[in-house]
């Protein structure tokens, strides 16, 4: 059943769905619409940055989602080139999920109430399928899946209206790919505090 545990029969076949897919496949050809995967296949265009200081992992209290929030929203506005709310307009939210077998099964979709069956698969080395599902959403919105990430309650990808860069947040920070690897450079250097003592940058 569609929906049920996170996981859907068939993806949406629509004129929004085949567009979806061919500018990810333009943008990200190989690849499906996973942090862990994506940093994978483009380290020269990605950068992981740390949602609280000294890396701590998780939030203790309301001033450190307090800091978790103002990195997340200090990193998209710079992507989106802008503070202001109509920015957002256009931004895609992937939403992923899974099956009955995942003790994790439905919890984005309940996140996500009105988003739409995009597409599914089983990248290497995973047992399970991983089970897409797309929405737009407010800032406001946007800032609840945020707190949800940082808490792995959902796991998502936020993407520019043309998919050029992509953030997702994860219990501990952010993974960000940028269209180059100067633009990548780039943002990196704003924010050296945020970055991980990691020899590989985790």
């Amino acid at each position: 059943m569609q929906g049920r545990h996170g996981a859907f029969a068939h993806g949406e076949v629509s004129a929004r769905a085949t567009r979806l897919t061919e500018l990810w496949e333009r943008r990200w050809p190989g690849v499906e619409p996973l942090g862990h995967v994506l940093r994978v296949e483009h380290p020269d265009r990605w950068v992981r940055f740390h949602g609280l200081p000294e890396s701590k992992r998780c939030a203790e209290n309301a001033t450190d989602d307090g800091e978790i929030m103002r990195r997340h929203r200090t990193v998209l506005h710079e992507l989106l080139g802008s503070a202001d709310s109509r920015a957002f307009h256009g931004v895609y939210v992937v939403g992923v999920d899974w099956d009955w077998r995942d003790l994790a099964a439905g919890w984005t979709k309940r996140r996500l109430p009105g988003a739409w069956p995009w597409r599914s698969s089983t990248p290497d080395g995973d047992d399970a399928p991983h089970y897409f599902w797309v929405s737009d959403r407010s800032p406001q919105e946007i800032d609840a899946l945020l707190l949800g990430a940082a808490d792995d309650q959902c796991h998502l990808v936020i993407g520019a209206h043309d998919l050029s860069w992509l953030y997702c947040p994860y219990d501990g920070g952010a993974d960000v790919l940028l269209p180059t690897e100067a633009e990548r450079d780039t943002l990196r250097e704003r924010h050296t505090d945020w970055l991980s003592s990691h020899p590989g940058g985790l």
